[in-house]
């Protein structure tokens, strides 16, 4: 992940930690929301960890199949 992606996500938590704080904090609101912010918070961390992983994955893939190209393009010129 660049920097660009690492603080996108880190912008798209930091909206969900901020909502669910909202509810945890906020006394006049209804105490069953908090829940299912909770909910949501934990499928947006889960979410940006599975994006985070698909992109370190699909790196080294790439990263990968580079290095091999580069290792058969030496054979091909000696």
């Amino acid at each position: 992940m660049n920097e660009a992606d690492i603080a996108a996500s880190i912008e798209r938590l930091m909206r969900r930690v901020d909502y669910y704080l909202h509810c945890e904090l906020d006394e006049e609101y209804d105490h069953d929301r908090p829940d299912s912010a909770r909910v949501q918070l934990e499928a947006a961390l889960r979410q940006e960890l599975l994006r985070a992983g698909a992109i370190a994955m699909m790196s080294a893939a790439v990263s990968t199949a580079s290095d091999r190209n580069d290792a058969e393009g030496d054979k091909s010129i000696a």
